[in-house]
């Protein structure tokens, strides 16, 4: 079925209510206002086309949608139908035409060598009459032949072969012959499974050549190694397609009971197949027409309803838009739309829109003018608030122990990362990073109330923990904006180089020991603000001369690239270590560098804060030592 994409080319008029513009005739629309065609806009496919395109794609869809249902629907019944009738035939087989031992007769003569020696000589011959003759002469056992032996004498010869393994076979052949009409099966037949090879047993459509025979594998029956029952399989067969189902024949061996066969039925499917063909032929042929038909009412309606219209309000703004200054109220559109849909609303509030761009025009001006104050204002907040954080190197140009170098660049004009460092005395450095959990001005002034806090706090003394609860606890009294920050704190002993720290929520922290950073997973705590009452445990690093700490903020690891890609840790890592010989300063601007280098072309994700010490050592009276 092929459906070509119908386009129908619309125009339209319209007039202002001083009559000066007329797009579609003349001068005006689509052209740029002198007729010439100047200033026309390149233009991809129409609004008309995409919604006829999508109207087509969607009635192709449901009309495909209900015939796959359609076909679906009738193709389960009809095989439900056969799989029943066929696995219907071969439980009854089983259940109502095998009252004896027979089938054990049939399968123990099979495996004797008698019957071999007699089954070589037969096909050789081509003769089945030479295993009629041999199984006439074999007498069946147990109770059976004891009755024969005493009324033998009363039995007519026909009546005597009944007694015999023959006998036995075309008492089988005779049942299932009967059993094959009453079920309207195409065969019904005995066999039996053994290592994996599946042999006949009897077959009413076949002659005696085929007892013992093994069957030609067939793939689809390759998972049932063993006389197990197998459910309906539906496979092609020659020039036609077969359902097949199975059931055991069970008998009572060495004291339990077995399958020791299995009763087949096959069920000819070549017709259902050809019908099923038939009936997706004429319900493909019916879908089509009413689909074809659906199509064609769909793009007439469409093109009268949505696509006329729409292209006279295109026109009709488009025209407005060219005054490009000193509108007046005689430029409002006036148009030939009565329509009470959705349609007719945004004809209205285009007509209302220009309104408003007539009557705001000095409005915008003003706004625009807001809008430069505001940046002005923004711009010197970043500057005071650059000015809060500490920002000239060598931080303690007198302290040859340690070095450190830290450095910050807001998402917006003002961030809500922050860092600090300041001597609490004269063997203890403190060290803060922080992350506020937002962005822009809010996070600026919650930034700015959190580090005041904590610098103060700091300065009166006590373990990481202890100052970060105490700064938990002034930051939850008062905020009502919910804001919460997350802190990493540490405070170093200078003369033996023992960090004591605090992780609140913030990201991990790398260390750098014999020449190569890790990152250090510490335990984390509650964010700072988020919850009164939170509890914050310290805990300590100790560090050697020559090793260092780096801290960050997660603008780092989820730095964004222009795909949207992650920065993450594992290239953090490889980037600190390609810096580790590197002072301070080095290692930070070497990953602000490779950030920056990731993030090309991107729009910032979130603020980039970081810090790194090294600590060189105890301070003597010769200089630093270890």
């Amino acid at each position: 079925m092929i459906v070509g994409v119908l386009w129908f080319p619309v125009g339209g008029r319209f007039e202002t209510a001083a009559g000066r513009r007329q797009p579609g005739c003349g001068k005006g629309y689509g052209t740029g206002g002198d007729g010439t065609g100047k200033g026309k806009e390149r233009r991809g496919i129409g609004l008309g086309s995409k919604l006829n395109l999508t109207l087509i794609v969607s009635i192709l869809l449901v009309s495909l949608g209900l015939l796959r249902i359609t076909y679906t629907v009738y193709c389960r019944k009809m095989d439900a139908l056969y799989f029943d009738q066929t696995e219907y035939a071969a439980r009854a087989a089983v259940n109502q035409y095998l009252p004896y031992g027979y089938v054990m007769y049939l399968k123990e003569m099979t495996r004797t060598d008698a019957f071999r020696e007699v089954y070589a000589r037969a096909a050789a011959q081509g003769d089945e009459g030479i295993i009629r003759e041999w199984m006439l002469a074999q007498p069946t056992v147990d109770y059976e032949q004891e009755f024969f032996e005493r009324h033998e004498a009363e039995m007519t010869e026909e009546e005597k072969q009944e007694y015999t393994l023959y006998g036995v076979y075309r008492t089988l052949v005779k049942w299932f012959t009967d059993a094959k009409s009453v079920y309207s099966v195409r065969s019904l037949y005995i066999q039996y499974v053994e290592d994996g090879v599946t042999y006949n047993l009897m077959d009413p459509d076949e002659n005696l050549l085929v007892i013992g025979t093994a069957e030609a594998p067939i793939e689809a029956f390759a998972a049932y190694t063993g006389n197990d029952r197998v459910p309906p399989i539906v496979y092609p067969y020659g020039d036609s397609w077969l359902c097949t189902a199975c059931e055991p024949v069970m008998e009572e061996v060495n004291g339990g009971e077995i399958a020791i066969a299995q009763v087949c039925a096959d069920v000819d499917l070549t017709d259902v197949y050809r019908e099923r063909h038939w009936f997706l032929m004429n319900s493909a042929l019916i879908v089509t027409l009413f689909t074809l038909a659906a199509i064609a009412v769909s793009l007439l309606l469409t093109r009268q309803l949505v696509t006329k219209p729409l292209k006279l309000l295109a026109g009709g703004a488009t025209a407005f838009a060219k005054g490009d200054e000193g509108f007046s109220r005689d430029d409002i559109l006036r148009l030939p739309i009565r329509q009470g849909d959705e349609i007719g609303d945004l004809y209205r509030e285009i007509q209302s829109m220009q309104e408003r761009i007539v009557d705001n025009a000095d409005t915008l001006t003003r706004v625009t003018a807001e809008r430069e104050r505001v940046s002005t204002e923004l711009n010197m907040a970043a500057r005071i608030q650059s000015a809060m954080l500490p920002t000239n190197f060598p931080a303690f140009p007198d302290r040859p122990e340690f070095d450190l170098y830290a450095g910050m660049a807001p998402a917006k004009e003002v961030g809500g990362d922050f860092y600090d460092f300041f001597m609490m005395d004269d063997d203890h450095l403190a060290l803060v990073i922080a992350d506020v959990s937002d962005k822009g001005v809010p996070a600026a002034l919650f930034m700015m109330s959190a580090k005041t806090i904590l610098r103060f706090r700091a300065r009166m003394g006590g373990t990481p923990g202890e100052i970060l609860a105490s700064v938990n606890a002034q930051l939850c009294a008062n905020n009502e904006m919910k804001m919460f920050v997350t802190v990493w704190l540490g405070i170093l002993e200078i003369s033996t180089g023992c960090l004591s720290c605090v992780n609140a929520g913030h990201e991990y922290p790398f260390i750098r020991s014999r020449g190569t950073f890790r990152v250090y997973r510490d335990r984390h705590c509650m964010m700072a603000g988020a919850m009164k009452n939170a509890k914050f445990t310290d805990y300590t690093l100790q560090l050697e001369p020559g090793d260092a700490l780096f801290v960050y903020t997660d603008g780092v690891p989820e730095a964004n690239d222009a795909s949207g890609g992650m920065y993450g840790m594992e290239r953090l890592n490889d980037t600190l270590n390609r810096a580790a010989a590197e002072n301070p300063e080095g290692i930070v601007r070497a990953v602000r560098a490779d950030v920056d280098a990731f993030t090309a072309g991107a729009d910032p994700f979130d603020d980039l804060t970081l810090l790194c010490l090294e600590y060189r050592g105890r301070r003597s009276a010769e200089g630093v030592t270890a």
